[in-house]
């Protein structure tokens, strides 16, 4: 999806709470913070003054100067979630916003967080995923391959949740919304 077509297509979902959503997913953070997937940099305005730097990283170079254009003083990288060009325990917080629904290899990807993100940090994700329920979990598996043509990869049934179980990490909050289709976590990487 390009870049422009993309802001026009998530103004309404900010007007309904998106907006909220996220900047709710980046207070009270501090230190050094990686963002993935960061598109057009949406989320980067919503970050408070207590944080040091922030690296945001995305594959799709015409987002990532709409992304300079909004946040300025913010290090932006074209990068794959996949290889994170960042030496092992660099950050302190990993954000994703909307992000591993369209990764090609989410394991792979979240095991690149995993090793990017200090002992006892933090990975702050607000994802839509695999609703709870099987009749709706069944809706998202069909709707799936040709909602995934249209939006350059998205998929709408993915089980973010075990991927970050999966991948090593504490899960210290969990909140879902939406019938459970759209969730929050916040998990750590233990110490040690």
């Amino acid at each position: 999806m390009k870049a422009l077509t993309y802001d026009v297509v998530m103004a309404p979902l900010g007007w309904l709470g998106l907006t909220t959503a996220r900047r709710k997913l980046v207070s009270g953070l501090s230190g050094r913070v990686l963002e993935v997937g960061t598109g057009t940099g949406l989320a980067l305005p919503g970050y408070p003054d207590t944080v040091t730097s922030v690296t945001a990283i995305d594959i799709d170079a015409e987002a990532l100067e709409r992304a300079r254009r909004r946040r300025p003083d913010v290090e932006v990288l074209q990068a794959s979630v996949e290889e994170l060009p960042f030496a092992d325990a660099s950050f302190d917080t990993v954000v994703a916003s909307l992000v591993f629904c369209s990764v090609d290899t989410p394991g792979r990807g979240m095991a690149e967080l995993f090793r990017v993100l200090r002992p006892g940090g933090e990975l702050r994700m607000l994802e839509h995923v695999r609703a709870p329920s099987a009749g709706l979990a069944t809706a998202q598996d069909l709707l799936t391959p040709a909602w995934r043509m249209l939006t350059g990869g998205c998929r709408l049934n993915r089980d973010t949740y075990q991927l970050v179980r999966q991948a090593g990490f504490d899960v210290v909050h969990r909140v879902q919304r939406l019938h459970g289709v759209g969730e929050l976590i916040i998990a750590r990487k233990p110490n040690g």
